[in-house]
C-alpha cells in the first residue's frame, strides 16, 4: 500500500460507563483536527485501573463496573449518528484485563500499514509509566493527549515526548451521569437520547 493511501485511524479507548457527549466531541475534533478516516472507539472488557487490579493500591477505583455488553451496546447509541466513529468490541472478545499494548498489537495485525493515533486524556497521560509495556506502545502508535482549557501539563512527564491537541471543555461526566440516574434526575444534553433510553430500560445506574 503506497503512502498516499495509508489510513490514518484514530484509537480512543475508554470504560464508556456511560458514553457521553464529552466522548463524541472530543473523538470528533481529533478527527477532524488529525484528518482522521475514522476513530474506533473501543470498549474495556476489564479496565484493570478502575476495577482494583492495579497493584499500586493508591491508585485503586473501587467503584463498579457496568457488565462489558452494556457498555459496548450504550457506545453503539452514542455513535448512532456518527459513520465515522466506530464502536469496537476487541478488547471484549479478547477478555481478561485489558492493556493497551495488547489493543494496539491487535490492531497493526488488522490494517496493516495503517497510521495510528492514540488518543487519551491529560489525566491517565500522566501515568502513562504504569501501563504495560509504555515504551513499546510509543513505537507502534502515535499518542496524542487530549487537553482542555486549564489542563496542568506540568504533571504529565516531558520524558514521553507526546503530541498535545485541545480540545472543546464540555462539563459533563460519567460520575456525574450515574449520581443523576441514582436520583432519578434528567440526562438532557449530557448522552444521546438513545443512550438514556437503554440506560432507563436496561435498569444501569440504580444501586
Amino acid at each position: 500500500m503506497s503512502k498516499e493511501f495509508r489510513r490514518r485511524i484514530g484509537v480512543f479507548g475508554g470504560t464508556f460507563d456511560p458514553p457521553h457527549i464529552g466522548h463524541t466531541s472530543a473523538a470528533l475534533t481529533a478527527m477532524r483536527k488529525l484528518e482522521l478516516d475514522f476513530v474506533l472507539m473501543v470498549v474495556a472488557n476489564d479496565p484493570w485501573q478502575k476495577t482494583g487490579q492495579n497493584n499500586d493500591s493508591s491508585k485503586i477505583d473501587t467503584s463498579t463496573v457496568s457488565k462489558p455488553d452494556d457498555r459496548l451496546e450504550m457506545l453503539k447509541r452514542a455513535m448512532n449518528d456518527h459513520d465515522d466513529l466506530m464502536a469496537d468490541d476487541m478488547e471484549i472478545l479478547r477478555g481478561g484485563r485489558t492493556y493497551t499494548i495488547d489493543t494496539v498489537s491487535e490492531l497493526n495485525d488488522r490494517f496493516p500499514e495503517s497510521e495510528f493515533f492514540l488518543l487519551i486524556g491529560a489525566d491517565v497521560a500522566k501515568d502513562f509509566d504504569s501501563w504495560r509495556e509504555p515504551h513499546e506502545i510509543c513505537k507502534m502508535v502515535n499518542v496524542v493527549v487530549l487537553t482542555r482549557s486549564g489542563t496542568d501539563r506540568s504533571e504529565i512527564d516531558e520524558a514521553w515526548d507526546f503530541s498535545f491537541m485541545d480540545i472543546p471543555a464540555i462539563d459533563v461526566s460519567a460520575k456525574e451521569i450515574r449520581l443523576k440516574v441514582s436520583k432519578g434526575e434528567s440526562l438532557e444534553e449530557m448522552v444521546s437520547p438513545l443512550v438514556e433510553e437503554y440506560i432507563l430500560s436496561a435498569g444501569l445506574y440504580r444501586d
